[in-house]
């Protein structure tokens, strides 16, 4: 929200305030300006592929171009999101503990919290104190054995660290768990700390991937005239390949052995896109051998935009 003066010809803005969400996949396919569809970048003859991750509707970093998207030139164009539909839903690696905490606490069958409600309506008055509420009703469900709604046997939901969910020690895909969340509840997801006005729990599992533009990720000719790409563009490559593999091999029917490993392929190439520092996960690695740099590495410690790009400096004289 913004409120704005004009001052000698220009729009001067004020900021009233920041907001942190988690975007929607309908943000993601509203903010997007091309579906990416190959994961080619360049062709033969240099030029950017159609619908590739290095098409000139993402934006341009050549001086000469103009972006397809808005028309402008390098220095006006602030470069366009894209957006990979995936074939399948992958879990955002970074919200695996949530997703964790919700699946405890609440009914597979009908998606309500496990506890009576007069039960439940008993942590209302601590919702927005520094009472934990969610570990609290966590404790209450983890002994509830069957659904005081709906009667629904309860199952054990244990978490391999950052993605791989089980109920019973059997392995439950993202596809299963999205359902899951998606029945639980507006009034019932208050209590788990979220205004479901902004934010719904199942966009914690991913069904289509923002893809940044390029000036967030340009590439490099090197001096022997070799391009090079970025290490964002690298791991969206993958992302795109596999996703690619895992759509023929369903189309063509393969076996679901096949589907489940391309499937954990993919989980595996985004969880290293957003941290590839992930606990319990191989960092992923160019061919020289070094681990790549992706978005949490960017932010992240004293080498990070933050600490490096961001915050003053003070130099002697």
């Amino acid at each position: 929200s913004r409120s704005g003066t004009r001052c000698n010809g220009m729009l001067m803005k004020k900021i009233n305030y920041i907001e942190f969400s988690v975007i929607s996949p309908q943000m993601i396919l509203k903010m997007s300006a091309l579906e990416i569809k190959s994961p080619e970048t360049y062709d033969k003859d240099g030029y950017p592929m159609e619908s590739g991750l290095m098409d000139p509707h993402l934006g341009v970093i050549n001086p000469g171009l103009r972006c397809k998207t808005c028309g402008q030139k390098m220095k006006q164009c602030p470069g366009h999101f894209g957006h990979v539909e995936l074939v399948r839903p992958v879990v955002h690696s970074e919200f695996g503990k949530r997703l964790e905490l919700l699946l405890h606490g609440t009914c597979q069958g009908c998606g309500k919290t496990v506890l009576p409600d007069d039960k439940l309506e008993q942590f209302r008055p601590f919702l927005n104190t520094d009472v934990d509420v969610p570990k609290r009703i966590n404790a209450k469900t983890k002994k509830v054995k069957k659904c005081p709604h709906c009667g629904f046997e309860r199952g054990q939901i244990f978490l391999d660290k950052p993605t791989n969910f089980f109920l019973n020690k059997e392995r439950i895909y993202p596809t299963q768990i999205r359902d899951w969340v998606e029945k639980i509840p507006t009034k019932d997801l208050e209590f788990f700390g979220y205004n479901p006005e902004r934010i719904k729990p199942e966009w914690f599992v991913l069904t289509a991937m923002p893809v940044p533009p390029i000036t967030i990720r340009p590439s490099i000719t090197l001096e022997s005239g070799i391009k090079s790409e970025d290490d964002l563009t690298h791991k969206l490559v993958d992302i795109i390949r596999i996703n690619m593999r895992l759509k023929d091999n369903i189309e063509a029917g393969a076996p679901q052995l096949i589907i489940e490993d391309l499937w954990d392929l993919l989980q595996y190439h985004a969880t290293t896109y957003f941290d590839n520092n992930t606990a319990g996960v191989p960092p992923a690695k160019h061919r020289s051998g070094r681990a790549l740099r992706t978005l949490v590495q960017r932010l992240k410690g004293k080498k990070g935009r933050f600490r490096y790009n961001l915050t003053g400096k003070r130099v002697n004289f």
